[in-house]
């Protein structure tokens, strides 16, 4: 397969259609706090344009992967982004929703695709932002009906300060509010630098919840666990797909609660389904492993799927990155490794509830634990 070619801080280079090919400028974490995400999404977007250039490429067009390192710096993916507006075709990510914000405007304002790659962002109507995987309402939805299947009805909440963690967090109440028995009996939140959170466990925990979610991420998200080991806990706990990573699980090996639960998309959890849909998540994972010897986590499933979608618009769109915008928002029926995607004017994520399940995470990897 052709090796897709990729830089750092790249630009100046000649629009895709000048050059025969079409080019993809993709920001990613490679350092800083949400680097536990960008190394995967980086290897997930070069094995998706392996695969379009396999195959063809799109519409008979090299597709090429110009990759650049935000640092998991907002001020860094505005100047990333402004560089890729002078060559890219269409954008994929950044890796985290704070990032992905900053750069909407300008890539809205240029009419070209920005497929954010974290589910923590609501693209504006009229804009030309996607955002990966489930959102989170599907995921908090999903965690709150497994719980209550269950017999659990009584929740703590620990989230950070960040725009992730309040999406969290306001996503979670809301679930709550519609699951008939489930409530809410302590809620804390804690800034995503915090070395210890030991006062906001006490808050979290002090009305006798059943079970806790952390909604936090990376490092914050580790503080929080270290807490709650220190503090004695043993009750389950649930947290965001942002963590469902090997490096993450090895950073929280020693203080990873006894029950750790993760709503996540079909990637990690295809084989408990039946027909194409599993054949697809075990070609991708075959392939993934092939490719760089390890087993795919959270960070490369929503890249693939990203670069894929740009890709089928951009054949669509006749290799026109404004008129690819248009093509984005009329497919239908796609079925990536995540789920299957129909998008709309309104619609720029195209996955729902239904393309999520609850894994159960340890050192080990990630179970089926249901739904």
């Amino acid at each position: 397969m052709l090796l897709a070619t990729w830089c750092t801080g790249c630009g100046g280079s000649v629009s895709a259609s000048e050059s025969g090919s079409y080019t993809i400028g993709l920001i990613t974490s490679q350092t800083g706090s949400a680097s536990q995400l960008g190394a995967g999404e980086l290897k997930g977007a070069q094995l998706a344009v392996d695969t379009v250039n396999a195959a063809g490429g799109v519409g008979g067009h090299r597709l090429e992967l110009r990759a650049s390192d935000d640092q998991s710096n907002p001020s860094q993916t505005v100047l990333a982004t402004r560089r890729m507006l002078s060559w890219a075709d269409a954008v994929v990510g950044p890796s985290v929703a704070g990032a992905c914000n900053a750069a909407a405007p300008l890539t809205t304002s240029a009419r070209i695709i920005d497929y954010c790659l974290s589910p923590g962002i609501r693209p504006a109507a009229g804009s030309t932002t996607w955002s990966a995987s489930a959102s989170t309402e599907a995921l908090a939805e999903r965690l709150v009906g497994y719980w209550q299947r269950r017999g659990i009805t009584r929740i703590g909440l620990l989230h950070t300060t960040d725009a992730s963690g309040i999406d969290g967090a306001r996503a979670l109440r809301s679930a709550v509010a519609g699951a008939e028995g489930m409530r809410l009996t302590g809620v804390a939140d804690y800034d995503p630098g915090a070395i210890s959170v030991t006062s906001q466990i006490q808050i979290a925990t002090g009305g006798r919840p059943q079970a806790l979610v952390v909604w936090a991420s990376g490092a914050a998200a580790g503080v929080a666990f270290k807490g709650l080991k220190e503090a004695g806990n043993t009750l389950p706990v649930a947290t965001t797909d942002a963590n469902l990573t090997f490096t993450f699980m090895q950073r929280i090996a020693s203080y990873t609660p006894r029950t750790l639960l993760v709503p996540a998309t079909r990637d990690f959890w295809g084989d408990q389904v039946n027909g194409d849909a599993a054949d697809r998540v075990r070609d991708y994972q075959a392939a993934y492993r092939k490719r760089f010897r390890e087993t795919p986590d959270f960070g490369p499933g929503v890249a693939y799927d990203a670069v894929l979608l740009v890709a089928r618009a951009l054949q669509r769109a006749e290799g026109n990155p404004r008129q690819a915008v248009r093509e984005l928002e009329r497919l239908a029926d796609f079925h990536g490794v995540l789920g299957t995607y129909t998008f709309g004017p309104n619609d720029h994520r195209g996955l729902t509830v239904d393309d999520v399940a609850v894994v159960r995470a340890t050192r080990g990897g990630f179970t089926y634990a249901g739904r």
